[in-house]
């Protein structure tokens, strides 16, 4: 069994999965709403929603992948809430990096430091809203 985040944004998934593959690496995979073949079922849309994600990924270097949308508000969406995306790294460096790389305008809630459980360890939601923990090898 293999879980996967499916992130939910409301317009600015494009801009956080291009910023995501920049600091992951890996190659993005876009679909806009103004991508769905014509007799598509859906609700209507108002037009500045119509270049929205319908879905998107990024593929990453390890095999994994990030999953996410634009869900507007009109099909029920909301900004996620109650969940955070973990990442388990063994290089205190690379933890550090990520962190720094997510930072620019995020609400930091603990900053990068070595922790009872975890060489390294910080959590913070970044500036579209995707709340991380990132962690790095267990403590010693």
């Amino acid at each position: 069994m293999q879980f996967t985040p499916y992130l939910s944004f409301q317009g600015q998934c494009y801009e956080a999965f291009t910023t995501y593959a920049e600091i992951f690496g890996g190659a993005t995979q876009l679909m806009r709403f103004s991508d769905m073949p014509a007799g598509t079922e859906m609700p209507e849309m108002p037009p500045e929603q119509t270049g929205w994600i319908m879905h998107g990924q990024v593929d990453l270097p390890d095999g994994g992948v990030l999953m996410g949308a634009d869900m507007p508000p009109q099909f029920g969406g909301q900004k996620m809430a109650g969940a955070s995306v973990a990442i388990s790294l063994k290089d205190e460096a690379e933890v550090k990096r990520i962190f720094d790389a997510l930072s620019p305008d995020a609400q930091i809630s603990m900053a990068v430091g070595p922790t009872f459980f975890s060489s390294a360890f910080g959590m913070l939601t970044d500036r579209f809203g995707t709340s991380w923990m990132i962690m790095g090898a267990p403590a010693q």
